[in-house]
């Protein structure tokens, strides 16, 4: 059967996590960017090519972290940490509605309680990296 690799990634600088949204997402809601590798494409290369498309980041120190399957439609998500080289943001305005540096503290308190914005659903491999990144697990 066919499996499509996606990178997915927590990318931070410093003390800020870089999330982003999607224009079909519920109104509000954040995550880790995220993006289909191209054929014969390194995990480490797909993470620095689809951050800077999507947000003109650059990015170094790509960590492989966890997986996990997704059926949309019949994807594996490879789930990475990356450090950004600066916090200066250009969008995609194609590929996202939105993308923001967000503290830790910020983060935390998304999560205690669903606020203006909240993290990525609980259950999924972006809340995994999120909250293993707020708890500086990695």
């Amino acid at each position: 059967p066919r499996t499509d690799p996606v990178v997915i990634m927590m990318v931070y600088h410093k003390d800020k996590a870089l999330l982003g949204r999607s224009y079909a997402w519920p109104k509000g809601m954040f995550s880790c960017l995220a993006g289909f590798m191209e054929p014969g494409e390194s995990i480490e290369a797909a993470v620095a090519r689809e951050t800077f498309e999507e947000t003109g980041v650059h990015v170094q120190n790509i960590k492989y972290i966890t997986s996990q399957p997704w059926p949309f439609p019949a994807s594996l998500m490879i789930g990475c940490i990356a450090e950004a080289k600066s916090d200066s943001i250009i969008i995609d305005q194609e590929e996202l509605e939105d993308a923001r540096w967000f503290t830790k503290t910020e983060i935390r308190k998304a999560l205690e309680k669903k606020r203006e914005w909240w993290p990525a659903r609980e259950g999924s491999i972006a809340r995994f990296l999120i909250n293993q990144w707020v708890a500086e697990a990695f």
